[in-house]
């Protein structure tokens, strides 16, 4: 387990540096002059030269990068061109609200979408089987923005059970928080359900069909007990590890579903940076989605040695 800590950092810390390199690179290729954007519609040239000079806009990108960088290790993420706030203290704020989102799929993916991959996988070639899959098909086609939408139209403007958007931190009122996080939850839930579902399909059909469940029928046990305490612990193994991948994924696929329900969190945040040519604050924010995707990649790796003795050797 120690030498497999020591291969994954290895392998991490080099890959976050080259995410760094890439984020900064591509920033600098976007079209336009921030500090065009930053001098107001009066675009008056001292204003604009001493932004030039402010920010270093005028030194070589190799430059620039390297000075952002090593702010960057003494954990100086910069300052908000937009709101003249540094950008740490807005990463403490809006992170908290994406990680409460990506529980609350997750939850929703897995309350869903594992007992309806059990289910499909017990009745193999029945029409529950087929409803499963179109289940499964409908949660990875369907577009996250069109379904936030369909869902505001119909529980928020036609009946007006849920709140359209907004957000109500968990200590002014945890109902209310919920309440607010229902819809977006729902809606990024149901593409990480489809893929689990059609996973814990796959793994408990195979489950079924090993020797040990053959002799757990021969000595007379129960089928209810051969599912759960047999071939689901077997099943779960892989799906263990999905899940943390999907987790990462929910945490850097958030933007969109932010945007239709008006949530503060990372996502509402990146694209509110480009719009306004904020570079540090998008920089910032897509360094930490990396950043986080990793560190569930290496939980995921842990994970599948611990829970697959096979693999501990």
């Amino acid at each position: 387990m120690k030498t497999l800590l020591l291969r994954r950092l290895a392998v991490l810390l080099p890959t976050l540096l080259l995410v760094s390199m890439m984020v900064f690179g591509l920033q600098k290729l976007l079209p336009g002059d921030p500090a065009l954007a930053l001098a107001g519609e009066e675009r008056n040239p001292e204003v604009i030269e001493y932004l030039r000079q402010k920010y270093r806009f005028n030194e070589p990108i190799p430059v620039q990068y390297g000075i952002w960088l090593k702010a960057l290790v003494h954990g100086d993420f910069g300052t908000s061109v937009r709101t003249r706030l540094p950008i740490g203290t807005m990463l403490a704020e809006k992170l908290p609200v994406t990680i409460e989102l990506a529980i609350l799929s997750m939850l929703v993916a897995l309350l869903v979408g594992v007992p309806i991959g059990i289910l499909a996988a017990l009745g193999r070639g029945t029409p529950l089987d087929y409803g499963a899959s179109l289940f499964g098909l409908a949660g990875l086609s369907i577009p996250h923005f069109w379904l936030g939408i369909m869902l505001i139209l119909l529980f928020s403007v036609n009946l007006g059970w849920l709140p359209a958007g907004g957000f109500v931190p968990p200590s002014e009122s945890i109902g209310r928080n919920l309440i607010s996080m229902l819809m977006p939850a729902l809606v990024l839930g149901t593409g990480t359900a489809a893929i689990m579902m059609r996973h814990v399909r796959g793994a408990m059909i195979e489950a079924m069909k090993q020797d040990y469940v053959r002799t757990a029928r021969a000595k007379g046990v129960t089928e209810c007990s051969i599912v759960l305490r047999h071939a689901l612990p077997n099943a779960l193994i892989p799906v263990v590890t999905l899940g943390t991948l999907q987790f990462g994924e929910l945490l850097a696929g958030a933007v969109l579903t932010e945007q239709v329900f008006s949530i503060p969190g990372f996502g509402k945040m990146v694209v509110d940076g480009v719009f306004s040519r904020d570079y540090a604050v998008v920089q910032a924010v897509v360094l930490c989605t990396a950043a986080v995707f990793l560190l569930m990649s290496l939980i995921a790796d842990i994970a599948y040695v611990l829970l697959n003795p096979r693999l501990r050797s």
